[in-house]
């Protein structure tokens, strides 16, 4: 992707993750990313072009963060209770507005196929990292237990987006990590 595609896609992701969905049009990319009138529509001549070129770039940004997990050993329950509270707090606190465009392009995967597929692409990655963490744990069937472990951070993300103020106890991510390793 060429520099300037990228500084468009990046600012459509902030418009995304600051103003919603509303706020993508090629004009307000242009203007966010500092680059000459016109140069989103040059690059991405129609909105579901934009749009697709936004879930590529999220996804490339999704592929090099776990690039970086990949690598983790996830040896005991409090290890992995660890990563999941730090993986929530990121995606609300440091990593928010990426976290955002993608919740606001969720709402589109409903209607849109390629949407729809990227997010699921970027999902099988983080199933694919925990079920054999989960598994190594003692997990009875790790890929339920990775789809659990996924919808219960999923649903805590969705919740501090909309409620900052309200944080889930560490404890109860234990009992959550500790019913995924039930037999």
């Amino acid at each position: 992707m060429s520099q300037t595609k990228v500084r468009a896609v990046d600012a459509a992701i902030e418009l995304l993750g600051t103003r919603g969905l509303h706020a993508l049009t090629h004009g307000k990319v242009d203007a966010a990313a500092g680059l000459p009138k016109g140069s989103a529509s040059n690059h991405f001549r129609t909105r579901d072009a934009l749009v697709r070129g936004v879930v590529e770039r999220l996804e490339e940004l999704d592929r090099q963060d776990w690039a970086r997990l990949y690598d983790v050993t996830v040896a005991s329950v409090d290890h992995l209770v660890d990563a999941v509270v730090g993986f929530v707090t990121a995606m609300t606190t440091t990593d928010r507005v990426r976290t955002v465009a993608r919740y606001t392009l969720a709402m589109e995967a409903a209607h849109n196929p390629d949407v729809r597929a990227s997010l699921n692409r970027g999902h099988d990655r983080i199933r694919a990292w925990s079920a054999p963490i989960l598994a190594g744990l003692g997990a009875p069937d790790p890929e339920a237990a990775a789809r659990t472990l996924l919808a219960y951070a999923d649903g805590l993300i969705m919740h501090a987006l909309a409620r900052p103020e309200a944080v889930e106890p560490r404890e109860q991510y234990v009992r959550v990590v500790r019913a995924c390793l039930a037999r």
